[in-house]
C-alpha cells in the first residue's frame, strides 16, 4: 500500500498498464488509515483520515481519492494491490453506517514509516454500497490468489497470465480443406508443409489470449456485481 503516490488527472487517476476500473463509488465514503491497536506501543504514530471521497476497485488494486485532499498531514490518495489486504471484515451500525475494515501490508517507499509492518484500513459507507464492494473484492482476491499460487508452483521465470490460457489447437482437416478449395492449388512441397500440424502457436498468440482472458475475467466480475445488485433490489 502507499499514500500520495497515485498519479492524478482530471478524470480521477492515471491507470496502470492493463488496469480497468470494476467499481467506482462516489457516495459518502470515509477513509481512516491507522496503526493497529496491538502495534501502537512499538511502532511510530501514523494516521490519515478523510471524511468523504471516491473509492475505486480495479482489476489490480483499491484506490481512494479524498474529496478534499489535506496538506498537513498530507493525504491526497491511497492505493494498495488487492493481495496486500489481509483479514477483511465488515460491520454495520445505525449510527455510522456500514464499515469495511482490513489490515494492509505497506510497500517499500510507499510513504509509510518503515517500522510499521501493517496498517488498518477502514472505509465507512454512509450511503450504502459496502456489500457490493465487499463481494466484488472477495471474488477478485480469490482469483488473483489462485494465480499467484500457480506462479509459485511453476517456479521463478514462469510466465503465467492472470488466467490459464486455452491450449493452442491447429486448424481441423475440414477447415484446412475449405481453405484450400477457395485458394489456388499449391505445389507438392507447399501441400506437404501445410498438411503438418504446427508445433507452436502463431506469433503473439499467448499475448492476445492473455488479454482476451483478462477482459473475460473483468466481464465476469462485473456480471456478478450486477447480478448481486439485481437480487438486492428484489
Amino acid at each position: 500500500m502507499s499514500i500520495n503516490w497515485v498519479m492524478l488527472n482530471q478524470g480521477g487517476f492515471v491507470k496502470l498498464g492493463n488496469e480497468r476500473i470494476l467499481m467506482k463509488l462516489e457516495s459518502r465514503i470515509s477513509c481512516d488509515l491507522s496503526v493497529p491497536q496491538e502495534l501502537r506501543a512499538r511502532c511510530a504514530s501514523f494516521q490519515r483520515k478523510s471524511d468523504r471521497g471516491t473509492l475505486f476497485l480495479t482489476n489490480k488494486r483499491i484506490v481512494y481519492l479524498p474529496l478534499k485532499p489535506t496538506q498537513e498531514p498530507k493525504f491526497e490518495s491511497f492505493s494498495a494491490p488487492i493481495l496486500k489486504f489481509q483479514d477483511s471484515t465488515t460491520s454495520s451500525s445505525m449510527w455510522w453506517g456500514w464499515v469495511w475494515k482490513s489490515d494492509c501490508i505497506p510497500v517499500s517507499g510507499g510513504g509509510i514509516p518503515p517500522d510499521i509492518p501493517r496498517l488498518e484500513v477502514k472505509f465507512t459507507f454512509s450511503d450504502g454500497g459496502m456489500m457490493d464492494f465487499n463481494e466484488a473484492y472477495i471474488r477478485l482476491r480469490e482469483r488473483l490468489y489462485q494465480y499467484q499460487e500457480m506462479r509459485r508452483e511453476m517456479g521463478p521465470g514462469a510466465d503465467v497470465p492472470d488466467e490459464p490460457l486455452p491450449a493452442y489447437e491447429a486448424p481441423s482437416a475440414q477447415q484446412a480443406s475449405a481453405s484450400t478449395t477457395a485458394d489456388v492449388r499449391p505445389n507438392r512441397s507447399e501441400s506437404a508443409a501445410s498438411a503438418r500440424a504446427p508445433d507452436e502457436p502463431p506469433p503473439n498468440y499467448d499475448e492476445a489470449q492473455a488479454q482476451q482472458l483478462n477482459i473475460r475475467l473483468e466481464d465476469h466480475v462485473r456480471g456478478e456485481i450486477d447480478r448481486g445488485a439485481y437480487e438486492n433490489d428484489d
